[in-house]
């Protein structure tokens, strides 16, 4: 009860500190916490966390303030710097966007299959559309340094690094799965209009397989016959 009771009032000191954000849902999502975790700034270590380093505006759900934020990809958790302190944002559990002020860049969450486990992150809507939309996973891995074990061997440091984005369907009850690679299973997806957006993507010589544009241009060409 104790430790309950610590908690709410946690959230509630963040959320007063963060005068003029939006009311809607604003004291059931921010949360003040610490960071407590592998020391990513450790002597030796190359590459980042972070998608962009920098820290840029944004805003949250359809509220005026702007926030400075960036995306932790390693831990897919959002960091809001305020007054020089870093907090963690954690919205996992909740349905709103975060969107990027400069590049219009939206990331929301959805919950999707890891590992054979339900899990929930944060994706970017490259198309959002009534039925579904196109999300893209972006990840980041840490690799443990590898020791030369000979003279012949060359050491490597612990590292992070990005790994090939991944492309996932989106639906309204904010579930995901991964895009289908097979040709049938990929025009599946437009149940009714599957014979339509077909016949686009043989007429304007597009790819399905991994190719950002195409994909945007198929998903944005399917949202405009419902």
């Amino acid at each position: 009860m104790k430790t309950t009771f610590k908690n709410c009032m946690l959230a509630l000191l963040f959320f007063v500190s963060f005068i003029g954000f939006s009311q809607t849902g604003s004291n059931q999502i921010l949360e003040r916490t610490t960071i407590n975790s592998y020391n990513l700034q450790s002597e030796g270590l190359v590459g980042t966390s972070y998608i962009n380093d920098d820290f840029l505006p944004a805003k949250l759900i359809d509220g005026e303030e702007i926030y400075s934020m960036r995306y932790n990809a390693y831990k897919d958790v959002f960091e809001v710097e305020r007054d020089g302190e870093i907090f963690y944002y954690l919205p996992k559990e909740f349905e709103y966007p975060v969107t990027f002020v400069g590049d219009k860049k939206v990331y929301q969450v959805f919950s999707y299959e890891e590992n054979n486990k339900t899990t929930s992150g944060f994706f970017v809507i490259l198309n959002k559309g009534k039925n579904i939309s196109l999300l893209l996973k972006e990840k980041i891995n840490f690799y443990e340094e590898v020791k030369a074990k000979s003279e012949l061997d060359k050491y490597k440091p612990p590292t992070l690094k990005r790994t090939i984005d991944t492309f996932f369907i989106g639906y309204k009850n904010n579930t995901s799965t991964e895009l289908p690679r097979n040709k049938k299973d990929f025009f599946k997806l437009f149940s009714s209009k599957s014979n339509e957006v077909e016949s686009f993507v043989k007429r304007n010589k597009l790819s399905f397989k991994n190719k950002k544009e195409d994909l945007i241009q198929i998903f944005r060409y399917y949202n405009t016959l419902n």
